[in-house]
């Protein structure tokens, strides 16, 4: 008896188990593997609320306290945002820094506010005493502000 013949790979196919089409991606986390080759960069998530505080902040300032306590929180968030974003960890960079300039728009604009509304009302108290009326402080708004 005669062995069977060697089993040999019919031209063009490639042997059993081997990726027809190359090798592929490389694992995520190859060293020296550009970021978004492979695999989506993660969001960044504060920078989208930094943004978002920021915004509220600017919108709020006119109301003063509201206005500063969004504004540092906008600031915090992005800081915190963009340092992760500089890492490399996360996408999203130009939300930091867009929520960062928002948040301090808004903390000075409500800072400024509340500054002018202190020394008004410190004028006011002091040109009629505790015991303003309301048509005596209207009108001492009036000649502080110049309305």
């Amino acid at each position: 008896m005669s062995s069977p013949p060697p089993y040999e790979q019919p031209p063009g196919q490639n042997p059993y188990g081997q990726n027809p089409y190359g090798y592929g991606y490389p694992p995520p986390g190859y060293p020296g593997q550009p970021q978004g080759y492979g695999r989506p960069a993660a969001r960044n998530g504060l920078a989208i609320t930094s943004l978002v505080l920021g915004i509220a902040a600017l919108v709020t300032s006119w109301l003063t306290l509201p206005g500063i306590i969004l504004g540092i929180l906008a600031v915090i968030f992005g800081a915190i945002g963009l340092a992760r974003a500089r890492a490399d960890r996360v996408s999203n960079k130009g939300l930091a820094i867009a929520g960062l300039i928002t948040g301090v728009l808004g903390l000075v604009i409500g800072t400024v506010l509340l500054i002018v509304a202190i020394r008004v009302a410190s004028d006011c108290t002091d040109q009629y005493g505790r015991n303003i009326t309301e048509q005596q402080l209207q009108s001492c708004i009036e000649d502080n502000i110049g309305g």
